[in-house]
């Protein structure tokens, strides 16, 4: 099978160089003879198989010989491994073009060979909904800007997302730079079956917007999250820390107050088709991971412009 992957390797390389173009013609013939119950009239794979062995047994004799006795099981490993490596790299490229991710919205952590930087990573979130999409609205959630701003950007996100943390940054530079122009809300997405206690960061935030601080008491826990404690005693610390009402904060946070819009959240995220943290919605576009500021710009403005 050395003239299949001959006919691809020199195929390819024929496009780029005409000299290449006879011995890739030479494997297609020699391939539709093999095909077809024939004998390879060129013995192109017996010269193949002599250059490849012979180049060898100059400074790898006993690999050479082994190769030379085994060169048609070696071939057809070599085909299986092409062909295995074409279909990968082909279902990367449609993930990325479908979802911003190699490996699909099913496992957005791992590592995209288009996207070293991981400006594309999320926190997966698995969900059974097989309904209709439907796109989020404000809810009853807080808010930055004039609420009848033409631009509309709704991020759904997790405390304990990495990638949430991430997008930050960007988050800030379009609130500066389109101050005014702009209404953005934060709906809780806490994926607690990833994040350990994911839900109770969602829960301090609120109690904290209780006493007017939950923008506020919200930055301070990305500020603070690598050196607090992220259990119900460390919320409670934290809010302490921060130099909210303890009595207050505590009564809230114990009440699980807040659950039912946490709740209105995840489901309003879930019917939109959010996969993973942090998803944006700029009003009818939908942007997943921690893109740079030059990914959510050219959105803004063409929505601006409508």
């Amino acid at each position: 099978m050395i003239c299949i992957i001959a006919l691809i390797v020199f195929g390819v390389m024929a496009i780029f160089s005409a000299k290449y173009r006879p011995v890739a013609k030479e494997a297609l013939d020699c391939v539709f003879r093999r095909v077809t119950f024939r004998k390879c009239e060129s013995r192109l794979d017996v010269r193949l198989k002599g250059q490849i062995t012979g180049k060898l047994m100059k400074s790898h004799p006993k690999i050479a010989k082994f190769i030379y006795k085994r060169f048609e099981i070696i071939s057809w490993i070599m085909l299986a491994i092409m062909i295995w490596s074409t279909i990968s790299s082909g279902i990367a490229v449609y993930n990325y073009a479908m979802y911003g991710n190699c490996n699909g919205k099913q496992n957005g952590e791992a590592f995209c060979v288009f996207d070293p930087a991981g400006k594309s990573s999320f926190s997966t979130a698995v969900t059974n909904y097989s309904g209709p999409v439907v796109l989020p609205s404000f809810g009853n959630d807080s808010f930055i800007g004039p609420r009848d701003a033409k631009v509309e950007i709704i991020e759904f996100g997790c405390y304990r997302c990495p990638y949430t943390r991430k997008a930050e940054a960007t988050v800030k530079q379009i609130l500066k730079d389109y101050k005014g122009k702009v209404v953005y809300t934060f709906r809780d997405f806490p994926l607690s079956d990833r994040h350990f206690d994911a839900e109770l960061h969602a829960f301090a935030a609120r109690c904290a917007g209780d006493q007017g601080k939950y923008w506020e008491f919200r930055d301070y826990m990305f500020e603070k999250f690598d050196t607090m404690n992220h259990d119900e005693k460390g919320m409670k610390q934290l809010a302490s820390d921060f130099g909210l009402n303890v009595t207050q904060f505590n009564e809230c946070f114990d009440s699980r107050k807040y659950m039912p819009q946490i709740e209105d959240d995840v489901r309003a995220g879930v019917m939109a088709g959010v996969y993973g943290t942090p998803t944006f919605f700029i009003n009818n576009k939908t942007i997943v991971g921690p893109q740079d500021y030059e990914m959510f710009k050219p959105i803004i403005d063409r929505a601006l412009k409508q």
